[in-house]
Formats: structure tokens, sequence, C-alpha cells
């Protein structure tokens, strides 16, 4: 268990995320922004590895890493931002723990030395869990992780991370899942080699909250990455079907395109609404910002969650409620925690 410090001086908490937003992908990880804004008192640094980009290289997809600070504030929360090799979408991501963690451990050992740390907190198993693990081994501080993924088939599929996991988790002294859904997953696969909770994930009710609006009555409301995991696919064909006897109904999709990776997604989703005859009944917005994404749930009829599989929270889900506005989504595991009847159709 974690020792509170003593008396009057507030706890001091490093949060390791490949994934926070940057001015290169501001939409990317706001959930882990979120978590740490909820800190309260606590004393929080963020340390966000970030690709290394050489100045000769002019493709504008990755020079745009070069123009992030290396440090700045967001509020009371100081965040660095070292440059590491490698963490360029997934393209290296069996090395990426390995290729981050000289610079990463560098400066962490830095950070500490002017204040120690009282916890590390890292967001996803790996690399951030296997790197804040290897951190905490060298100075001596416990270290947690927030798990928004399932760890299967993924470690299993990848042996190379699966081991650097295997070997990290002695140096892990609890390990948090943003539902029960995906607690009970992680038990499976840990067993009793390490402690598990549930710690779900956090909405800005200073951001997502019920405001009188005029509302379209025939819009439907998509937010999230254009991805077959999220079967927008499924989404499409059900509009399609929709508006045989509902012709006014359209689907709104707001949609950071944040991974090159996705791209071919995209352009399976385009094809398939020309095949459909959707072009005038679909609008796809790229990007917003979470004020206008909750003005936009304020509007709508509905927020829809498409996917078919997994999700692990949500967070689409909970924010359309916070904004008073209902859901038309599948049964996938986590919404189905904290979505009801009263909160629309499942």
């Amino acid at each position: 268990a974690l020792e509170m410090p003593d008396s009057g001086r507030r706890l001091r908490i490093l949060v390791l995320s490949w994934n926070y937003p940057t001015s290169a992908a501001p939409q990317r990880g706001l959930w882990v922004e979120r978590m740490c804004a909820a800190a309260g008192p606590a004393d929080v640094r963020v340390i966000v590895p970030t690709p290394w980009v050489p100045r000769l290289v002019p493709v504008q997809s990755l020079a745009r890493f070069r123009r992030i600070p290396d440090r700045d504030w967001q509020g009371a929360i100081e965040r660095h931002f070292p440059r590491v090799p490698g963490s360029i979408e997934y393209y290296t991501h069996g090395l990426d723990a390995r290729l981050a963690l000289p610079r990463v451990l560098g400066l962490a050992r830095s950070l500490h030395a002017e204040r120690p740390f009282d916890l590390i907190h890292a967001h996803f198993i790996y690399p951030d869990g296997v790197v804040a693990s290897a951190i905490g081994k060298e100075l001596g501080v416990p270290v947690m992780t927030s798990e928004h993924a399932f760890w299967t088939p993924w470690l299993v599929d990848q042996p190379r991370v699966g081991k650097q996991v295997e070997a990290a988790l002695p140096g892990i002294q609890l390990v948090t899942a943003v539902s029960e859904f995906l607690h009970t997953a992680i038990d499976q696969y840990v067993g009793d080699r390490v402690a598990t909770a549930v710690l779900p994930n956090v909405v800005d009710d200073a951001v997502f909250f019920p405001e009188p609006r005029q509302r379209d009555p025939h819009e439907l409301l998509f937010v999230g990455l254009i991805r077959k995991v999220k079967r927008v696919d499924v989404l499409l064909r059900g509009l399609a079907i929709a508006r045989e006897t509902e012709p006014r109904l359209h689907l709104r999709m707001l949609s950071a395109n944040a991974f090159h990776a996705y791209s071919s997604d995209r352009r399976a989703m385009r094809r398939l609404v020309a095949s459909l005859g959707l072009e005038g009944a679909v609008i796809v917005m790229n990007g917003a910002d979470p004020p206008e994404v909750a003005e936009a749930m304020r509007r709508c009829a509905f927020v829809v969650v498409s996917s078919t599989r997994r999700e692990t929270f949500c967070s689409v889900a909970a924010e359309a409620l916070a904004c008073g506005t209902p859901l038309v989504l599948t049964r996938c595991g986590g919404p189905e925690e904290f979505v009801t009847p009263a909160d629309g159709i499942m």
C-alpha cells in the first residue's frame, strides 16, 4: 500500500504516458489528461515520450512532432516531452520501451532529485508500464498502471511485447482497469502475480453537462476514430436501412485523423458511403475540441456507438449521458456497466 506523505505535503505523482495529448495530436488520450486534472491537490508531473524527428525530414506528418516544446505547464501540471527514438505510430511498437528507456529514465531521475515522487502512474502496460517498472525499481518508488485496452490476444500475438510485460510485472504494485469488464479479463491473465482494481475513466463535467439546446431530431452523432474495430460499417448499413422509413435521418462523424495507419479504414468508409448512396447523409469532420464535442452532443438526437466486439469503458457514452443525450449502442462490455434502459437503446 502507498503511504501518504507527512501532513502538510502534497502527494507527488509522476505520470508516464505515450498517449497524453500534444499539439501534434490534440485529441489523442484525452482520458489521460482528464485523470491528471482530477488528481485534486496532488503535485502532478507528466512525461510524454515524443518521437525524435531529424530536421532534414520534411514529411509534414512527422515534422509536426518537432513543434512540440520540450517542457510546458498546463495549469498546475508540469509536462515534459523528451525526444525518444521510435514511437511513431506503431512501426517500432515492439522496440519502443527499450528505445525510450534511457532518455525517459534520465529525465525521471533528474525530476526525482528535485522533488522525490511518491508514486509513478503509467497508462497502458506497454510501453508505458514496462518503462515505469524500470524507473520505479531504480528510484525505489511504487508503480501503478491504468489499463484502457485488453491484454489478450495482444500480448499472446506479440510475444516480443508479452515477454517485456512479464519481466516488468514484479516491479508493478497495482494494475487498474477502467471497467469491471476489463478487470476480469486482466485478472485472468495475471492471476495472483500483481494486485488489480477498477479505476474508471474521468468525465470532465465542466465541459460535458446538460444545457438546453434546440436538438436536430434527425441527427445521429458518432465521435471517435474511424477504425475497423469501431465497426462504422455496421453503423452505415444501419443508417441506410433506417433511411428507408425516415429519409431525413443523417449522421455527423467527429473523428480525428490521428494515425496514418488508419487511413485505409477511412478510405473504406468513404467507399461504403458511396456504395450505399449516403453521400448527402454523412458529414465527416476531422476532429473537434471537447467543448465542440459537448455542444454537438447537446444538439443531436442520439449519440451512436457501433463497436460490436469490445469497448473497455467508452468515454463517448459517458460524455453523452453527462450532456443529457440518449444513446443508441451495441452491447460491447464497458458501457453496459453504466448505461441503463432509461439512457437509450442498447
